[in-house]
């Protein structure tokens, strides 16, 4: 038996995997929340109806079928409470993202720039955070921030303010720990770019009178937009689910 028809059949096994994993723990739980969103509120176990019921038979499933509706969508769309917390939670995603995006850059470029020996101790000072519970973290910022925090003393010691300023339930108490919290999800994306990048263009572009300023948004930017796409898609996409509660005293989640 030749070594490729050995290996033939477990070659098939490892590329059909990852999809029955998606149908097992994405589609299937996705088509039972849809099925809930399409559901009508009831006081009973479980809280809505209706309730498919394969031992009923076809028609009870067809009936079932039937009495699925958009009332809950509709809902979304007439309610300004949701409509507002739906245009609040993009907002924050928005400017959260291009405030990582002004932070992340420099700090993934400078890193891209150190010598290969300095690079892995950046990059191990990038992910040293992830180590501590995001929880124990958001309320160290707590004890930082409030009233009689760490900031406040500094600010009084120094003589930048003659008394404390209230940095809780505000937004950029908000926006702080958002940026705290995502900025490794940009910088990382960032670094793998950079780091590709061969330097011989940038200097080949120097040699041929562009500026500084010209070759990073000739050469330098236009390069790492991969990078760019890949950290504000991740920072997009995870900076509405919570508005840390803990940081603003009100919460806001995308339901």
């Amino acid at each position: 038996m030749s070594t490729r028809r050995l290996f033939s059949r477990p070659a098939r096994f490892a590329a059909i995997a990852p999809y029955v994993w998606m149908a097992l723990f994405f589609l299937v739980p996705f088509g039972f929340v849809l099925k809930i969103s399409l559901s009508q509120t009831a006081i009973a176990q479980p809280p809505y109806t209706p309730v498919f019921d394969l031992a009923a038979g076809g028609a009870a499933l067809k009936e079932a079928f039937a009495a699925l509706s958009l009332d809950n969508f509709r809902l979304l769309v007439s309610d300004d409470l949701y409509v507002l917390s739906y245009l609040r939670s993009l907002v924050v995603a928005v400017v959260a993202t291009a405030i990582l995006l002004l932070i992340g850059y420099p700090i993934a470029y400078g890193m891209a720039r150190l010598p290969r020996r300095w690079q892995g101790i950046a990059m191990m000072l990038v992910i040293v955070p992830f180590w501590t519970s995001f929880l124990i973290r958001i309320y160290a910022w707590i004890n930082i921030l409030q009233h009689d925090g760490l900031l406040n003393r500094i600010l009084l010691a120094v003589h930048l303010v003659s008394q404390p300023v209230v940095w809780l339930s505000t937004d950029t108490a908000m926006y702080l720990g958002i940026v705290y919290s995502y900025l490794p999800f940009m910088i990382l994306p960032l670094y793998a770019t950079l780091t590709k990048m061969e330097p011989a263009l940038e200097e080949a572009a120097s040699d041929l009178g562009a500026s500084p300023r010209h070759v990073f948004w000739l050469v330098t930017f236009p390069l790492s937009l991969p990078g760019v796409g890949a950290g504000v898609l991740l920072v997009l996409l995870l900076a509405p689910l919570l508005l840390y509660d803990r940081l603003q005293r009100r919460q806001l989640e995308v339901r």
